[in-house]
């Protein structure tokens, strides 16, 4: 399961730097997890052209067959049977079962909830197997709808049902123009994530403070204060600071990462995006690199809300056959040779304040310098990177940037 965390991981940081091509000052927020296993489940059901861009792009084809940390069920069933882009598919959907699963148990802690569905156009025929291999791997299904006859209403049905998985977050998935006659095969994922910091602020210490937007331009925001043990790091190629702030139970983690604020805040956070990768966010942020130290830790309060229309993105990506109605192959979904991907659409929420986060939705040496001062400073008010990871498996559930709070 490792190895679809890596290519999880991977494909994040890839869809930032796509998503970030166009405005490299807008603020950012996206759940790669739930983009990542909503097209996984359409992987199940694409053949050829169609399910080898796929692989590429989200890097489910650099999967792993030789795990090796412990015993794995989804490795010893595969071996039982012959090797095939079947068998494949099959490990790469017991992964995503594994990964789920895990992720389900933290339910007790925290409020999190990633539902993905397939909608598809009544006329087109559901095979039996991937029904089944959907609710069985990605515990979920996909359901019929009369987009043709019955447009408004299909798309009030789908808004409705992640109005409802969001709690109440994310309203309007599909506007009025994203849903047609046309529309055959739609692709939803919602995400709610909420919870509680292990040290949370006090309300008492928070107070407006200026945020440097770029090096001419500041806002007042409102900027929370706390002094406490937090494990944090210096980036030393990058000059930049990371910090880890637990939630409760420490089962998950917000990282912020930092550059020294200077002239050019944008030009220094533009480098650190530049230098990301997934074996580099693995260095920077492992206990073996990051130590606990008393922290005066200033950052901001903060509400990021977007949506990402990902057709467009995913096809500059590379995965182009499955949206082109001549080229897409389906056919593990139905026996109709005229079903393609209509639309997928991302729409994000995440609030940040002296209690916790609530967000709905996509190699470096680093050390401590031997000469740190007793306390040391942790002033987040100029842009920055965010992510929340879930700590046993690696997991990025959240990825963001924070330009203008």
């Amino acid at each position: 399961m490792e190895s679809l965390v890596s290519a999880n991981t991977k494909f994040c940081f890839d869809l930032f730097q796509e998503l970030s091509k166009n405005d490299r000052l807008k603020n950012m927020f996206f759940c790669p997890l739930s983009i990542s296993a909503a097209l996984g489940m359409i992987r199940l059901g694409a053949r050829s052209d169609s399910a080898r861009q796929i692989d590429e792009v989200l890097h489910f084809n650099e999967l792993s067959q030789s795990e090796s940390k412990e015993p794995d069920p989804c490795l010893k069933r595969n071996k039982l049977e012959a090797k095939s882009s079947k068998d494949e598919n099959q490990l790469l959907s017991c992964y995503f079962e594994q990964l789920l699963s895990k992720l389900d148990r933290i339910r007790t802690d925290y409020t999190l909830s990633i539902a993905n569905r397939l909608y598809g156009e009544q006329e087109f025929p559901v095979c039996p197997e991937f029904l089944e291999a959907v609710i069985k791997f990605y515990h979920t299904t996909i359901e019929s709808v009369d987009f043709r006859k019955e447009t408004e209403k299909s798309r009030q049905e789908i808004n409705f049902w992640v109005e409802s998985q969001s709690q109440g977050k994310i309203k309007e998935l599909f506007s009025k123009d994203t849903i047609s006659e046309a529309t055959v095969l739609v692709l939803v994922n919602a995400v709610y994530f909420k919870a509680k910091w292990e040290k949370h602020f006090d309300c008492e210490n928070t107070v407006d403070a200026p945020f440097s937007l770029t090096e001419s331009e500041k806002k007042n925001v409102k900027m929370m204060h706390q002094k406490g043990l937090f494990r944090i790091g210096f980036i030393e190629e990058l000059k930049a600071q990371i910090l880890e702030m637990k939630y409760t139970k420490g089962k998950l983690s917000m990282f912020v990462l930092l550059p020294t604020c200077s002239e050019d805040n944008v030009k220094a956070l533009e480098e650190l995006e530049r230098k990301i990768t997934h074996e580099k966010i693995e260095a920077w942020s492992s206990s073996e690199n990051m130590s606990e130290e008393t922290v005066a830790l200033s950052f901001p309060q903060f509400i990021l809300e977007d949506s990402y229309n990902l057709n467009a993105i995913l096809q500059d990506m590379g995965i182009k056959d499955i949206f082109d109605e001549t080229k897409a192959n389906l056919t593990g979904i139905s026996p109709s040779p005229n079903l393609y991907l209509s639309k997928v659409v991302h729409k994000t929420f995440v609030e940040v304040d002296e209690y916790g986060t609530q967000a709905a939705a996509a190699t470096g040496a680093v050390g401590m310098a031997k000469s740190m001062p007793r306390c040391i400073e942790f002033n987040a008010d100029h842009p920055f990177l965010f992510f929340v990871k879930h700590n046993k498996t690696q997991t990025i559930l959240f990825y963001g940037r924070v330009c203008c709070p």
